[in-house]
């Protein structure tokens, strides 16, 4: 029997999950994976520790994690053209056209970052406007920090804000721009955001909610940007105002897609038997809802590209959907979120009970404890919804993960509470926010 070739276009994470996967179903599988840069992987999420000077932005670089002994990487290569009835995908490499045929195609090309329509900012892109994405972009403005002193984030989701705070910290005065009316918005509770916008001002962040930016002036150099009727002077304006997939060229060629990106099954797979799609560039469902939405977050990509691998090399695998858990480090402090907000829950048609507690990570008596707080979202019966956690940075991340494990369990109030919590003064306090946050809630449910 011939072996099965499998061509993964893209070399992100959603491609190591699937690559892993490919080589555990069916080790004999040739692996192909077709990337557009002249390098392997980088990590993403690594970026703004490296501009804030923790680590060194070429060890940022690293080798494809899941190269297998029948995997070929053929970096420096376009995909140009997807043929799903010869089931060959066309490929260049420095100007040459090649075909690699393929019994199981698997689309994980990511995303782009969007580019709003602000006047005038073309000209300034790349020397003065900078976008967050790639690996290139972030140090390219790395180079350029120390020939200026202000610099505007637009967007107040996670990139911006952690890149805002980076750019804080090597001595740089930053200013943050958001459209809607909070920090995270369509993450965080308006109360949560509220402590989060806080801490910001605390260090020095100055942020403006309910802002846009209309259009960026100055002559040879960016020298300010108009916010609503204001003008605010800046040396460089940083674009961190979301992505969109990289997935509406594969519709030429059959593949459905629509604003969300390549549209998939709990397979992963798409309209076109054989070919699958995974990560940024792919729309999935909501594990809570169930309701078709994009995830853009590293850990949904990996198993997305679990699911797909394994389908492609032949075996089963189904994805439960995304929960949308997400963490960002700011210094010493974190703020995470999983799940529904109350906004979208009440949407659903849920009636609510919620409870926030504030408390600590250690008790009060012990050195170098620091603040934690807690805020859960259920129905009426108590059907856990939604979680959202702020302070000291390993508290955060711990508690966060008990509540996405309970949401992807499908768990209730009542099970949270049954679940026992390990107990240490030098990691954590006694009672724990969290269960206090469950505690209280209980009182409120329906019995």
């Amino acid at each position: 029997m011939d072996q099965k070739r499998i061509v993964i276009i893209g070399m992100v994470t959603a491609s190591a999950g699937a690559s892993a996967a490919v080589n555990h179903t069916d080790p004999g599988a040739e692996v192909s994976i077709i990337e557009k840069r002249g390098y392997e992987m980088y990590s993403a999420c690594g970026m703004p520790f490296a501009f804030e000077g923790r680590v060194d932005f070429d060890s940022l670089k690293h080798p494809f994690p899941a190269k297998g002994p029948r995997t070929t990487l053929y970096l420096d290569t376009v995909a140009v053209h997807i043929d799903t009835n010869k089931q060959e995908v066309g490929i260049e490499h420095q100007g040459e056209p090649n075909t690699l045929p393929y019994d199981a195609l698997i689309i994980a090309t990511g995303a782009r970052p969007v580019v709003p329509n602000i006047a005038n900012l073309d000209g300034y892109l790349g020397e003065y406007v900078h976008t967050l994405y790639a690996w290139e972009d972030v140090l390219r403005l790395h180079h350029a920090k120390d020939k200026h002193r202000r610099v505007t984030v637009i967007g107040a989701g996670a990139v911006g804000i952690e890149f805002a705070y980076a750019m804080r910290n090597r001595g740089l005065e930053v200013t943050i721009v958001e459209m809607m009316d909070q920090v995270f918005p369509g993450a965080l509770d308006r109360d949560m955001a509220r402590h989060v916008q806080e801490y910001l001002d605390a260090h020095g962040i100055a942020v403006f909610t309910n802002s846009t930016v209309n259009e960026a002036r100055g002559g040879n150099k960016l020298e300010s940007v108009a916010i609503g009727e204001n003008t605010h002077e800046t040396d460089l304006a940083i674009l961190a105002c979301g992505t969109i997939p990289d997935a509406e060229w594969v519709r030429d060629f059959g593949i459905a897609c629509n604003r969300n990106g390549v549209i998939t099954t709990e397979a992963m797979s798409t309209n076109i038997k054989g070919v699958y799609a995974a990560g940024d560039c792919a729309e999935t469902f909501h594990g809570i809802t169930g309701k078709r939405c994009r995830s853009m977050l590293a850990v949904p990509a990996m198993s997305q590209g679990r699911v797909a691998g394994i389908n492609a090399a032949g075996g089963r695998a189904a994805y439960g959907g995304t929960m949308n858990t997400s963490i960002s480090v700011l210094g010493d402090y974190a703020v995470g979120s999983t799940g529904l907000t109350a906004d979208q829950a009440r949407d659903e048609g849920h009636e609510l009970v919620m409870q926030k507690a504030r408390g600590l990570n250690k008790p009060s008596w012990y050195p170098s404890h620091g603040e934690l707080i807690v805020k859960l979202i259920a129905d009426k019966e108590g059907g856990l919804l939604g979680g959202q956690v702020f302070g000291e940075k390993r508290a955060v991340k711990n508690r966060l993960d008990i509540v996405s494990a309970y949401l992807s369990a499908k768990g209730t109030l009542i099970d949270m509470m049954r679940g026992e919590l390990a107990y240490c003064p030098d990691i954590t306090d006694i009672p724990d926010p969290l269960t206090t946050a469950i505690d209280f809630m209980l009182r409120r449910v329906k019995r």
